[in-house]
C-alpha cells in the first residue's frame, strides 16, 4: 500500500520523533510531521493528566485560533462523540469519524451540528494513545469538505505510527514526572539540609549518575573541590556513601 519512498520518509520521521525527550516540543513535530504525511485542516494533540482531564499546558492545537480552542476544551471535549472511543479500547486505536457511528446519527449529534460543521471541520481521524487501559493522549485531525474525508491508505499510515507515538508520549511523559519530582525533592532538601547553590548542583548531579570525575569536567572545578562538597553533603544529611545520599534526598 505504501511505496518505498513512503516508507523512507516514515522512518526519517519516527527517527526525528524518538529523538525528542520535551513534551511541548514533541506535540509540536508531532502535528508538523503528520501533516507532511496525511493533510488536514486543523489538529491537536492533547496529552490526559492522572485524573484522565486534558492537561492543557502539554497540549497543541494546529490551525485553530484561541477561541475556537477554548470552546472545544471548555465546551465540547466532553461532547465529542470520540469519548465513545474511551469505554470500549483498551489499547492504543486509530479511528475515522465516519466509522465511529452511522454517518445520519454522527451528523445529529450536538458535537458536530454546533463545533464541527460551524467551523467548516466535518471530518476527523486520529490515534488514541492507550496505556495500560488509560489514556494517554489524543491525536485529532480534521479535514474541510473540499478535501474531503481521510482515505484508507491514510488510515493505514495511522496505523503503523500508532504504537511509536505510543511509547513516545509514554516515555516522554514520564521522564517529565519524573524530573519534576526530582526538582521538589531537591528543593526541598536545599531547604532541610541548608545546602548551598553548589552543593545542590553537585547533588543534583550525583542523582544523575555523574561521577567525581565526571562532575570536575562539567563544572570545571578540581577533584579536590567536588570531594569536598561531597564530604559537606555526607556531613549535613548524616550518610556516609553516595546510596544512602541519593536514598535519603529521594526517599527511595
Amino acid at each position: 500500500m505504501l511505496s518505498e519512498k513512503e516508507w523512507m520518509k516514515i522512518n526519517r520521521i519516527l527517527l526525528e520523533l524518538y529523538s525528542i525527550n520535551d513534551l511541548e516540543e514533541l506535540a509540536y513535530k508531532m502535528m508538523r510531521v503528520f501533516r507532511m504525511l496525511i493533510p488536514f485542516s486543523q489538529g491537536y494533540f492533547c496529552l490526559l493528566d492522572t485524573e484522565q482531564q486534558v492537561d492543557r499546558e502539554h497540549s497543541y492545537f494546529w490551525g485553530m485560533g484561541e477561541e475556537t480552542k477554548q470552546r472545544y476544551l471548555d465546551e465540547f471535549y466532553d461532547k465529542d462523540y470520540l469519548k465513545f472511543l474511551y469505554e470500549i479500547s483498551v489499547d492504543t486505536t486509530v479511528y475515522r469519524d465516519t466509522d465511529i457511528l452511522e454517518e445520519n446519527i454522527r451528523k445529529s449529534t450536538e458535537f458536530f451540528k454546533k463545533f464541527l460543521k460551524p467551523e467548516g471541520i466535518p471530518y476527523g481521524c486520529g490515534i488514541l494513545l492507550i496505556r495500560n487501559q488509560r489514556v494517554l493522549g489524543i491525536l485529532n485531525l480534521f479535514r474541510n469538505n473540499e478535501n474531503g474525508d481521510f482515505t484508507d491508505k491514510e488510515m493505514f499510515i495511522l496505523d503503523v505510527l500508532k504504537n511509536h507515538l505510543e511509547n513516545m508520549v509514554h516515555n516522554t511523559v514520564y521522564h517529565s514526572r519524573q524530573g519534576m519530582a526530582a526538582k521538589q525533592y531537591l528543593e526541598q532538601a536545599a531547604e532541610n539540609y541548608d545546602l548551598t547553590p553548589r552543593e545542590l548542583e553537585i547533588l543534583e548531579l550525583i542523582g544523575e549518575g555523574l561521577s567525581n570525575q565526571e562532575i570536575c569536567d562539567k563544572l570545571v572545578i578540581s577533584t579536590s573541590t567536588v570531594k569536598k562538597h561531597i564530604y559537606n553533603l555526607f556531613q549535613k544529611t548524616n550518610v556516609s556513601s553516595r546510596t544512602q545520599l541519593l536514598n535519603r534526598i529521594y526517599k527511595f
